[in-house]
Protein backbone atom coordinates (compact mmCIF):
# COMPACT_ATOMS: atom_id res chain seq x y z
CA UNK A 1 0.00 0.00 0.00
CA UNK A 2 1.14 3.53 -0.59
CA UNK A 3 2.14 5.56 2.46
CA UNK A 4 2.21 9.21 2.70
CA UNK A 5 1.73 11.91 0.35
CA UNK A 6 0.63 10.61 -2.97
CA UNK A 7 2.74 11.85 -5.91
CA UNK A 8 1.28 15.08 -7.97
CA UNK A 9 1.32 16.97 -11.20
CA UNK A 10 -1.25 19.42 -12.71
CA UNK A 11 -4.35 17.52 -14.81
CA UNK A 12 -4.03 18.44 -18.55
CA UNK A 13 -7.11 20.08 -18.92
CA UNK A 14 -10.03 18.83 -21.21
CA UNK A 15 -11.24 19.97 -24.56
CA UNK A 16 -14.53 21.40 -25.16
CA UNK A 17 -16.71 18.55 -26.68
CA UNK A 18 -18.28 19.13 -29.96
CA UNK A 19 -21.75 19.44 -30.60
CA UNK A 20 -21.87 15.77 -32.38
CA UNK A 21 -18.87 14.25 -30.82
CA UNK A 22 -17.35 10.90 -32.29
CA UNK A 23 -17.86 7.81 -30.10
CA UNK A 24 -14.88 6.87 -27.95
CA UNK A 25 -13.81 3.89 -29.84
CA UNK A 26 -14.25 5.91 -33.65
CA UNK A 27 -11.68 8.63 -32.00
CA UNK A 28 -9.52 5.94 -31.03
CA UNK A 29 -9.54 4.27 -34.49
CA UNK A 30 -9.24 8.20 -36.49
CA UNK A 31 -6.67 9.23 -34.85
CA UNK A 32 -3.09 9.15 -32.38
CA UNK A 33 -4.65 9.43 -29.36
CA UNK A 34 -2.84 12.45 -27.01
CA UNK A 35 -3.22 12.30 -23.70
CA UNK A 36 -6.15 15.32 -23.85
CA UNK A 37 -7.98 13.52 -26.82
CA UNK A 38 -8.29 10.56 -24.15
CA UNK A 39 -9.30 12.66 -21.49
CA UNK A 40 -11.80 13.98 -23.89
CA UNK A 41 -13.09 11.01 -24.70
CA UNK A 42 -13.49 9.68 -20.83
CA UNK A 43 -15.43 12.84 -20.49
CA UNK A 44 -17.21 12.51 -23.61
CA UNK A 45 -18.05 8.66 -22.32
CA UNK A 46 -19.62 9.60 -18.96
CA UNK A 47 -21.79 12.51 -20.40
CA UNK A 48 -23.14 10.18 -22.93
CA UNK A 49 -23.88 7.41 -21.00
CA UNK A 50 -25.00 8.56 -17.68
CA UNK A 51 -28.80 9.40 -16.99
CA UNK A 52 -30.63 10.82 -13.96
CA UNK A 53 -33.48 8.72 -13.09
CA UNK A 54 -37.31 9.72 -11.28
CA UNK A 55 -35.44 9.05 -7.96
CA UNK A 56 -31.83 11.49 -8.52
CA UNK A 57 -30.09 8.22 -9.25
CA UNK A 58 -27.70 8.63 -11.56
CA UNK A 59 -27.55 5.03 -13.87
CA UNK A 60 -24.42 4.21 -16.10
CA UNK A 61 -25.09 2.21 -19.49
CA UNK A 62 -22.84 -0.37 -18.89
CA UNK A 63 -24.55 -2.39 -21.86
CA UNK A 64 -24.59 0.21 -24.45
CA UNK A 65 -20.51 0.99 -23.03
CA UNK A 66 -19.76 -2.31 -24.01
CA UNK A 67 -21.24 -3.17 -27.18
CA UNK A 68 -19.66 0.28 -28.49
CA UNK A 69 -16.31 -1.41 -27.40
CA UNK A 70 -15.56 1.86 -25.05
CA UNK A 71 -13.07 -0.28 -22.61
CA UNK A 72 -10.63 0.50 -24.41
CA UNK A 73 -11.20 4.31 -24.24
CA UNK A 74 -11.48 3.88 -20.29
CA UNK A 75 -8.11 1.98 -20.20
CA UNK A 76 -6.52 4.41 -22.15
CA UNK A 77 -7.80 7.02 -19.62
CA UNK A 78 -6.70 5.10 -16.31
CA UNK A 79 -3.56 4.66 -18.19
CA UNK A 80 -2.84 8.10 -19.12
CA UNK A 81 -3.72 9.43 -15.55
CA UNK A 82 -1.29 6.20 -14.32
CA UNK A 83 1.61 8.11 -16.03
CA UNK A 84 0.97 11.22 -14.80
CA UNK A 85 3.30 12.25 -11.45
CA UNK A 86 0.96 13.13 -8.89
CA UNK A 87 3.48 14.81 -6.49
CA UNK A 88 3.28 18.27 -8.28
CA UNK A 89 -0.38 18.76 -7.95
CA UNK A 90 -2.01 20.83 -5.63
CA UNK A 91 -4.13 19.73 -2.87
CA UNK A 92 -7.35 20.08 -5.04
CA UNK A 93 -6.05 18.95 -7.87
CA UNK A 94 -4.90 15.56 -6.73
CA UNK A 95 -8.13 14.96 -5.19
CA UNK A 96 -9.29 15.18 -8.10
CA UNK A 97 -7.32 13.26 -9.62
CA UNK A 98 -7.19 10.42 -7.28
CA UNK A 99 -11.34 10.67 -7.36
CA UNK A 100 -10.88 10.05 -11.61
CA UNK A 101 -8.82 7.57 -11.31
CA UNK A 102 -10.74 5.54 -8.73
CA UNK A 103 -14.24 6.14 -10.39
CA UNK A 104 -12.58 4.95 -14.14
CA UNK A 105 -10.91 2.12 -12.59
CA UNK A 106 -14.52 1.10 -11.29
CA UNK A 107 -16.03 1.50 -14.93
CA UNK A 108 -13.40 -0.49 -16.37
CA UNK A 109 -13.41 -3.79 -13.73
CA UNK A 110 -17.24 -3.73 -14.19
CA UNK A 111 -17.04 -3.27 -18.25
CA UNK A 112 -14.06 -6.14 -18.00
CA UNK A 113 -16.90 -8.33 -15.97
CA UNK A 114 -20.14 -7.02 -17.51
CA UNK A 115 -22.61 -8.21 -17.77
CA UNK A 116 -22.76 -8.51 -14.01
CA UNK A 117 -25.52 -7.71 -11.43
CA UNK A 118 -23.66 -6.61 -8.54
CA UNK A 119 -19.94 -5.12 -8.17
CA UNK A 120 -19.25 -8.00 -5.46
CA UNK A 121 -19.75 -10.38 -7.81
CA UNK A 122 -16.40 -9.57 -9.07
CA UNK A 123 -13.89 -11.41 -6.53
CA UNK A 124 -10.36 -10.44 -5.51
CA UNK A 125 -10.10 -13.69 -4.84
CA UNK A 126 -11.54 -17.22 -3.43
CA UNK A 127 -12.40 -16.21 -0.72
CA UNK A 128 -13.13 -12.35 -1.15
CA UNK A 129 -16.56 -9.86 -2.16
CA UNK A 130 -16.11 -7.30 -4.95
CA UNK A 131 -12.91 -6.54 -6.83
CA UNK A 132 -11.30 -4.03 -4.45
CA UNK A 133 -8.29 -5.78 -2.98
CA UNK A 134 -7.33 -6.50 -5.86
CA UNK A 135 -4.03 -4.95 -8.18
CA UNK A 136 -5.59 -2.55 -10.13
CA UNK A 137 -2.99 -0.07 -11.57
CA UNK A 138 -0.01 0.81 -11.10
CA UNK A 139 1.33 4.83 -10.45
CA UNK A 140 4.48 6.04 -10.51
CA UNK A 141 5.88 2.12 -9.99
CA UNK A 142 3.29 2.09 -7.11
CA UNK A 143 1.35 -1.21 -7.44
CA UNK A 144 -2.52 -0.23 -6.02
CA UNK A 145 -5.94 -1.51 -5.86
CA UNK A 146 -9.04 0.02 -5.42
CA UNK A 147 -9.16 0.03 -2.00
CA UNK A 148 -5.38 1.90 -2.01
CA UNK A 149 -6.63 4.55 -3.64
CA UNK A 150 -9.94 5.40 -1.66
CA UNK A 151 -8.71 4.24 2.23
CA UNK A 152 -4.92 4.67 1.86
CA UNK A 153 -4.64 8.10 -0.26
CA UNK A 154 -7.87 10.12 -0.56
CA UNK A 155 -9.59 9.73 2.86
CA UNK A 156 -5.76 9.88 4.73
CA UNK A 157 -4.32 12.80 2.68
CA UNK A 158 -7.07 14.61 1.92
CA UNK A 159 -9.11 13.89 4.86
CA UNK A 160 -13.17 15.20 4.11
CA UNK A 161 -16.67 13.51 4.58
CA UNK A 162 -16.99 14.35 1.20
CA UNK A 163 -14.69 12.29 -0.33
CA UNK A 164 -17.43 10.26 0.02
CA UNK A 165 -19.37 11.69 -2.47
CA UNK A 166 -16.63 11.83 -4.80
CA UNK A 167 -15.83 8.01 -5.36
CA UNK A 168 -18.56 6.08 -6.86
CA UNK A 169 -18.83 1.85 -6.31
CA UNK A 170 -20.71 1.25 -9.23
CA UNK A 171 -23.89 0.62 -6.58
CA UNK A 172 -27.34 2.27 -6.43
CA UNK A 173 -26.68 2.87 -2.91
CA UNK A 174 -23.50 5.13 -3.90
CA UNK A 175 -23.39 8.79 -4.27
CA UNK A 176 -24.20 9.43 -7.90
CA UNK A 177 -21.03 8.84 -10.69
CA UNK A 178 -21.01 12.54 -11.93
CA UNK A 179 -21.69 12.89 -15.61
CA UNK A 180 -18.17 14.84 -16.19
CA UNK A 181 -14.42 14.24 -14.24
CA UNK A 182 -13.92 15.58 -11.23
CA UNK A 183 -11.68 19.06 -11.75
CA UNK A 184 -10.07 21.72 -9.08
CA UNK A 185 -11.93 24.63 -10.23
CA UNK A 186 -14.92 23.24 -9.50
CA UNK A 187 -15.15 20.45 -7.20
CA UNK A 188 -16.15 22.07 -3.93
CA UNK A 189 -19.19 23.52 -5.36
CA UNK A 190 -19.47 19.89 -7.16
CA UNK A 191 -18.76 17.58 -4.44
CA UNK A 192 -21.59 19.90 -1.94
CA UNK A 193 -23.81 19.55 -4.49
CA UNK A 194 -23.27 15.70 -4.68
CA UNK A 195 -23.80 15.77 -1.21
CA UNK A 196 -27.22 17.33 -1.12
CA UNK A 197 -28.54 15.49 -4.34
CA UNK A 198 -27.61 12.00 -2.19
CA UNK A 199 -28.96 13.33 1.36
CA UNK A 200 -32.09 13.96 -0.19
CA UNK A 201 -32.66 11.05 -2.08
CA UNK A 202 -34.05 7.53 -0.80
CA UNK A 203 -30.43 6.50 -1.17
CA UNK A 204 -29.42 8.77 1.32
CA UNK A 205 -32.16 9.22 4.14
CA UNK A 206 -35.61 7.57 4.24
CA UNK A 207 -38.04 9.67 6.82
CA UNK A 208 -40.58 7.58 8.78
CA UNK A 209 -42.05 9.61 11.61
CA UNK A 210 -39.33 10.52 13.91
CA UNK A 211 -36.85 7.75 12.84
CA UNK A 212 -34.49 7.91 9.92
CA UNK A 213 -33.09 5.28 8.01
CA UNK A 214 -29.75 6.32 6.01
CA UNK A 215 -27.12 4.91 3.91
CA UNK A 216 -25.12 2.71 5.27
CA UNK A 217 -22.03 4.79 4.31
CA UNK A 218 -22.85 6.72 7.50
CA UNK A 219 -21.90 3.71 9.56
CA UNK A 220 -19.25 1.85 7.73
CA UNK A 221 -17.17 5.37 7.71
CA UNK A 222 -18.63 7.45 10.57
CA UNK A 223 -15.44 8.86 11.96
CA UNK A 224 -14.77 10.50 8.49
CA UNK A 225 -18.49 12.25 9.67
CA UNK A 226 -17.44 12.90 13.33
CA UNK A 227 -17.74 9.52 14.99
CA UNK A 228 -21.04 9.62 16.16
CA UNK A 229 -24.90 9.36 15.27
CA UNK A 230 -24.95 13.14 16.41
CA UNK A 231 -22.43 14.38 13.99
CA UNK A 232 -23.85 12.32 11.40
CA UNK A 233 -27.13 13.81 11.81
CA UNK A 234 -25.32 17.39 11.87
CA UNK A 235 -23.66 16.67 8.59
CA UNK A 236 -26.78 15.42 7.06
CA UNK A 237 -29.02 18.78 8.43
CA UNK A 238 -26.72 20.90 7.07
CA UNK A 239 -27.42 19.86 3.67
CA UNK A 240 -30.97 18.50 4.15
CA UNK A 241 -33.72 19.81 2.15
CA UNK A 242 -37.07 21.69 3.67
CA UNK A 243 -38.72 18.78 4.55
CA UNK A 244 -35.92 17.16 6.08
CA UNK A 245 -34.75 19.25 7.63
CA UNK A 246 -37.72 19.98 9.66
CA UNK A 247 -38.27 16.81 10.81
CA UNK A 248 -34.39 16.21 12.03
CA UNK A 249 -35.40 19.85 14.01
CA UNK A 250 -38.51 18.19 15.19
CA UNK A 251 -36.22 15.13 16.79
CA UNK A 252 -35.98 12.66 14.32
CA UNK A 253 -33.11 10.53 15.02
CA UNK A 254 -31.65 7.66 12.88
CA UNK A 255 -32.85 4.30 13.52
CA UNK A 256 -31.52 2.08 10.65
CA UNK A 257 -29.00 1.92 7.83
CA UNK A 258 -29.56 0.12 3.88
CA UNK A 259 -27.76 -0.19 1.18
CA UNK A 260 -28.50 -1.32 -2.23
CA UNK A 261 -25.53 -3.38 -4.13
CA UNK A 262 -27.27 -3.57 -7.26
CA UNK A 263 -25.34 -2.48 -10.46
CA UNK A 264 -25.88 1.51 -10.68
CA UNK A 265 -27.24 0.74 -14.64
Amino acid sequence: MMKGRPMRTLLIPLLLLSAAPLTAQAQMESAPMTESTVQQSYADILSRRIETDAQGLNRFDYAGADAAGELAAITAYTDALAALNAAEMSEAEATAYWANLYNALTLKVVLENYPVKSIRKIKSGAFSMGPWKRDAITVQGQTLSLDDIEHEILRVDFASPYIHYMVNCASVGCPNLMNRPWTAETMEADRKQAARDFINSPRGVVVDGDELTVSSIYKWFDEDFGGSKTSVLAHIREHADADLAAAIDAGAKIDGYDYNWSLNE
